[in-house]
């Protein structure tokens, strides 16, 4: 892509902002006083979504990545989200919910309910918007997982060495 979202603190506190991959023409989008983090991407570069506090409860949001009134993307029943991406089809933002566990979570990008998957975090889409790869803690370690979203299977990947964090699908 051309364009880069990510959260500064530059003006005081975290918010969204974006400019072009080489740095130039950098944009403040959002200016509250609550902490916003993990900004991803529409498919179409439209939007740009993000965790944030309003009424010191944590909530997903989005934003014109052009500009623009910022949009609540409700999660009732999937308290504190975060870490959210958007799928690859535009049509689910999949995100951590937590309670008592991390769960991984699916909300209709346009709104509406979301669907608790399983327990886990740091969820990220495959390219054919089915797949999500994930964290999950298993013998007191993070492994990474790889989650069918439609028919809630699971599957561990290959250990690797150490504890495993933050995948990242590439696209």
């Amino acid at each position: 892509g051309s364009k880069v979202a990510m959260i500064l603190s530059k003006s005081g506190s975290p918010d969204v902002w974006v400019c072009d991959a080489d740095g130039s023409n950098l944009k403040q989008l959002t200016a509250t006083p609550e902490d916003e983090s993990s900004p991803c991407w529409s498919p179409d570069g439209q939007w740009i979504c993000y965790a944030t506090r309003i009424a010191e409860r944590r909530v997903l949001a989005k934003v014109p990545a052009g500009g623009g009134a910022t949009q609540r993307i409700p999660t009732a029943g999937a308290p504190s989200p975060t870490e959210p991406d958007w799928s690859p089809d535009g049509k689910w933002i999949a995100f951590t919910s937590q309670t008592s566990e991390f769960d991984i979570c699916v909300v209709p990008a346009g709104g509406g309910a979301p669907t608790v998957l399983v327990q886990g975090e740091d969820p990220s889409w495959s390219p054919n918007s089915r797949t999500l790869i994930f964290t999950r803690r298993a013998a007191g370690r993070h492994v990474l997982s790889v989650l069918d979203v439609f028919t809630k299977q699971v599957k561990d990947i290959a250990r690797i060495s150490g504890s495993d964090s933050q995948p990242a699908w590439a696209r």
